[in-house]
């Protein structure tokens, strides 16, 4: 993570402002990333860039893992054949779920990135984005991404072919 990014806490409007945050402390983990998002789309987990900085975490050891837990992970398996290539190559590593029956109707999303930044979205039908560094924030989302994966069935396994 580079030291610039911690800064204190930002609000962003937009979906673009949103995405960029996304892609830029993404890009930057070191170790981990979780997501517990609707469906993906808002930050294009279909895009190259997602998929490489996907890779690349992956690509930095053994020890990085990749956790993303959606609502409705028909996105993923429709829209995003090279998340779904990289599953394939980085099973158990990285995982693609599915939130629980009981945890559908609950409207927030998190990144958490190398358990040092969290990006919250206080509800999935709005473009505000929270980025925030504070421990507490980030031990409080680690906390709800905890209870989420441990819930959460296996939505898109190895075997999968995508598109």
């Amino acid at each position: 993570m580079n030291p610039q990014d911690l800064q204190s806490y930002r609000r962003v409007d937009t979906r673009s402002e949103a995405r960029a945050a996304f892609d830029g402390i993404v890009s930057r983990a070191q170790r981990s990333l979780r997501i517990a998002d609707d469906r993906g789309e808002f930050y294009g987990f279909d895009r190259k860039a997602f998929a490489d900085a996907l890779e690349a975490l992956l690509g930095r050891g053994r020890d990085t893992t990749v956790e993303i837990v959606l609502h409705d992970a028909g996105f993923v398996e429709r829209s995003c054949p090279r998340v779904v290539a990289l599953l394939r190559r980085h099973w158990p590593r990285l995982r693609v779920l599915s939130s629980e029956e009981s945890a559908r109707n609950y409207p927030r999303g998190f990144v958490l990135v190398d358990d040092r930044v969290v990006l919250r979205r206080p509800h999935h039908d709005n473009a505000l984005t929270l980025v925030d560094f504070d421990e507490e924030a980030v031990a409080q989302a680690r906390g709800l991404l905890d209870e989420l994966v441990a819930g959460a069935t296996v939505a898109i396994g190895a075997g999968t072919t995508g598109l």
